[in-house]
């Protein structure tokens, strides 16, 4: 038999309804924004010379953005103000990646960015194969689980194989060796793989924030979206009144205003920049397409008070 929510934790009507009565043309903006990125990803790769760098920029980090966009709207429109921090905090951070390749250096940058990933698919494949360090290691947590990866798919270990070889095998070219080799010696006896950006000597995201002019963003934004991601704040699920413990509901938009300054001037400063250069002919466009469509929902959001 399913379960019925407790009305005053899970209400999924009333948000719904608030969103839909007070931001429907915030929620129509982020529409047409995820649109607007969608055929700005195609239109700019194909406008590329088709290197690594517009690979990753393009393929990878635009589309990411433009994903996190849509994902917002949809927890927006349901009411969902407080979850939808976590997609437009990780817009920020694709976004901010795409600044840092940008900047400078960009195809060593993006190929760094791919061999990181290609060096965590190497790591994968080394955990599920027997006698390795990494496989041990993995096995007593999964003893702990009271979990077999092995007994469920037989061919595990042999998949496993024939990948790491794959993957040994594109790492060994010429343009990507040096680099995984760089990984390598970075990280010296470290237990894990230092971040693609950490090769040029940077140690945090908030140092990569602030390396491409947007540490503002990061320390009032972007710091809302870590508490919630991570659970920092106790006031955005109970309140202290009158010797009472009050319990939040999971649904509502009391944040509404800094999570739609958030949400939607990160993509804006994406595309503008993804135009810059690869369809600076379109810039004139864009900016009367901002003025007309984007400018007046943007700055014109409708405050939510609630008594919690």
């Amino acid at each position: 038999m399913q379960e019925t929510a407790h009305p005053a934790i899970l209400n999924r009507e009333e948000p719904r309804a608030v969103a839909e009565q007070h931001f429907a043309r915030q929620t129509a903006l982020l529409q047409d924004l995820a649109n607007y990125g969608s055929n700005l990803i195609v239109r700019a790769f194909n406008s590329s010379p088709k290197k690594m760098v517009d690979i990753v920029v393009c393929g990878v980090l635009l589309k990411q953005v433009v994903a996190m966009v849509d994902a917002t709207e949809v927890l927006l429109a349901a009411g969902c103000g407080h979850a939808a921090f976590l997609p437009a905090r990780t817009a920020f951070e694709a976004s901010i990646y795409a600044d840092w390749i940008l900047k400078a250096d960009s195809e060593r940058r993006a190929t760094r960015y791919i061999v990181a990933n290609y060096r965590d698919e190497r790591l994968w494949a080394t955990r599920t194969i027997p006698g390795t360090t990494e496989e041990q290691a993995m096995s007593r947590i999964a003893s702990i689980l009271g979990f077999n990866v092995h007994a469920k798919r037989p061919t595990l270990a042999s998949d496993a194989r024939k990948h790491l070889a794959e993957v040994n095998r594109i790492l060994a070219q010429p343009s990507l060796k040096p680099i995984d080799l760089e990984f390598t010696t970075t990280r010296g006896n470290r237990k894990r793989d230092p971040e693609w950006y950490e090769l040029d000597g940077l140690k945090s995201i908030r140092q990569l924030a602030e390396k491409v002019g947007r540490l503002p963003e990061y320390e009032f934004f972007y710091s809302k979206g870590s508490q919630v991601t991570h659970t920092g704040s106790y006031k955005d699920h109970i309140r202290f009144r009158s010797g009472q413990v009050r319990l939040l509901p999971i649904r509502h938009l009391a944040d509404v205003n800094m999570l739609l300054n958030f949400i939607v001037s990160i993509p804006i400063g994406t595309f503008k920049k993804n135009l810059e250069r690869y369809r600076p002919g379109e810039l004139n466009a864009f900016s009367k397409k901002y003025l007309e469509d984007w400018r007046e929902p943007f700055q014109q959001v409708t405050s939510v008070k609630y008594k919690f």
